[in-house]
């Protein structure tokens, strides 16, 4: 790998068109340059049209169970297995992954399990709580309460509270109890 030399100190009052920049750094720097143009914002995806097939649902159930059957030393030498499990359903938004769990009584006793032990918890909302707001952040996640709260059987007003105030923790207590 190459050192490039530094660019050259530009005024801060000066104004460079970007093209005039571009030819700058492709003829001083040797450089390509190329220009990406962001695609076409996408159509909004329905709750509906969220992939969680399943495939996805089995490894959901099994990365649940695991965690609420096991005691930590054994977690510990399946947490390969567990990551594995958890790369492959990547790709599942966040709110199918809570449908998954809080549809199903024996998922949702078992999140309750993991609930009571300080260390599953925090290793659980380690993955679940940032994928939860990364969606937030994209403006993907407050029109979506209304189907997500019909998927889990819970009240929207009940829960639009802890999607306004980011509360991933207090949202599935919330789902455990309701």
């Amino acid at each position: 790998m190459y050192d490039l030399p530094p660019l050259p100190k530009v005024p801060a009052k000066a104004h460079i068109k970007s093209f005039s920049l571009l030819r700058s750094l492709e003829k001083d720097f040797g450089l390509a340059v190329v220009i990406k143009i962001p695609p076409a914002k996408a159509q909004d995806e329905t709750y509906d049209e969220f992939i969680c097939n399943d495939q996805d649902q089995s490894n959901i159930a099994e990365i649940i169970k695991t965690m609420a059957e096991y005691g930590k030393l054994t977690l510990l030498f399946k947490q390969n297995h567990l990551k594995q499990l958890g790369a492959q359903i990547n790709h599942v938004h966040p709110l199918k992954f809570l449908e998954v769990v809080f549809s199903d009584p024996e998922l949702k006793r078992c999140m309750g399990e993991i609930f009571e032990d300080y260390f599953k918890r925090t290793g659980l909302l380690d993955g679940l709580g940032p994928s939860l707001s990364r969606e937030m952040e994209k403006g993907k996640l407050m029109q979506h309460i209304e189907s997500f709260s019909k998927a889990v059987s819970a009240s929207a007003d009940g829960i639009r509270p802890y999607f306004q105030n980011s509360d991933w923790e207090s949202l599935v207590r919330h789902l455990i109890n309701e």
